[in-house]
């Protein structure tokens, strides 16, 4: 009984927690580009090819039943500090996927023009797995990738934002989108480099280079 109460009470205090984090970062889909320009956040790295420009997270969460949960998707835009490396693919979308159920396999992001983008795994984590009613066996996982954008995507993004389809190429996963005052507010960051404050490098850029040294984890059969 005390168990069950105290977990009851770990779902609550969970759950809010989840509503608050969904409330504060989805209010970065409301804001004008100067305030997202604003927030983009400028890291000082020593490589040319290392990302230093990070705009703010996006999020998006859909219920699960099995560990009583939500799949979640946090990504965000970035970009290298040098403009010539911003001609081509110099920008990157960064993805952390958390879900559960069978093992994903993230291969690529399809555009709304049809065109694909292969994607780059960073690490796989099975975070632990569980039995249900004794019949089903099911895990969570942790997904860690990227995949390049060019300069002309999100030129041609400005007005109507940009939407891509995460798939194996046999499955589709999710829908995610880069909306256009986003785009238009990283855009303008970068464009103006003098107005930035050089800043500590937060978890991204510090867990980008990590895991580059870091060979994924295979999959779990």
């Amino acid at each position: 009984m005390k168990n069950s109460a105290i977990r009851n009470i770990y779902n609550a205090v969970f759950l809010a927690a989840i509503i608050q984090v969904i409330g504060c970062v989805e209010n970065v889909r409301k804001e004008s580009p100067d305030t997202i320009a604003g927030n983009v956040k400028h890291v000082s790295m020593l490589g040319k090819q290392d990302l230093t420009w990070f705009a703010p997270e996006l999020h998006l969460s859909h219920y699960r039943t099995l560990f009583y949960g939500y799949n979640t998707i946090d990504y965000r835009l970035a970009a290298s500090e040098y403009p010539e490396t911003k001609t081509n693919d110099g920008f990157r979308l960064l993805i952390d996927a958390n879900y559960g159920g069978n093992i994903r396999h993230y291969d690529f992001a399809r555009l709304a023009d049809e065109s694909t983008r292969t994607i780059n795994h960073y690490q796989h984590d099975t975070e632990r797995c569980q039995m249900f009613n004794s019949l089903i066996s099911s895990c969570l996982y942790r997904d860690r990738f990227s995949l390049n954008l060019s300069r002309s995507d999100l030129e041609n993004a400005r007005v109507a934002g940009l939407q891509l389809l995460l798939t194996s190429g046999a499955q589709h996963y999710e829908r995610i989108d880069l909306p256009s005052n986003y785009i238009q507010g990283f855009l303008k960051a970068i464009e103006n480099p003098k107005s930035k404050q050089v800043q500590e490098p937060d978890r991204y850029s510090a867990s980008i280079k990590s895991l580059k040294k870091k060979p994924a984890k295979k999959d779990e059969p």
